[in-house]
């Protein structure tokens, strides 16, 4: 008698992949003097941005794909940009970042307190319905 065959071991589709992820994002975030993103613009970047971090598993991620990113949405431009929703977006991303590269951030000390400071700062507005 003929040995019997196992049956095809057939992979669990709700099971995540166990390979590092890389961040896709490749727009420009940071312009120079007198050439700004336009605004709408820049709000779409940093959409896509947000959502893609947001998406990301902190187990599976490659932080090293992080580290443009991370640099750029910490600039002074972004940070204490005119348009408010820029300013929130770049709260958000900051907070992303930090929770995907955790415990090892990719921002200086005075980065870190002023990205924490204006997250903090946009929380507090969005709880009182603030405008």
């Amino acid at each position: 008698m003929a040995p019997r065959r196992a049956a095809p071991v057939e992979e669990d589709p709700s099971e995540p992949d166990n390979e590092e992820v890389s961040l896709q994002f490749n727009e420009p975030l940071s312009w120079r003097p007198g050439k700004p993103i336009p605004t709408d613009q820049l709000l779409k970047r940093l959409d896509r941005l947000s959502k893609e971090l947001g998406e990301m598993d902190q187990d599976y991620v490659n932080t090293e794909s992080l580290t443009k990113v991370a640099k750029d949405i910490a600039s002074h431009q972004l940070l204490n940009h005119k348009d408010k929703g820029v300013r929130a977006y770049t709260a958000c991303c900051i907070v992303d970042i930090l929770k995907l590269c955790a415990p090892n951030a990719p921002y200086t000390q005075s980065q870190l307190k002023v990205g924490i400071n204006q997250s903090i700062s946009y929380s507090i507005c969005i709880g009182r319905g603030a405008s």
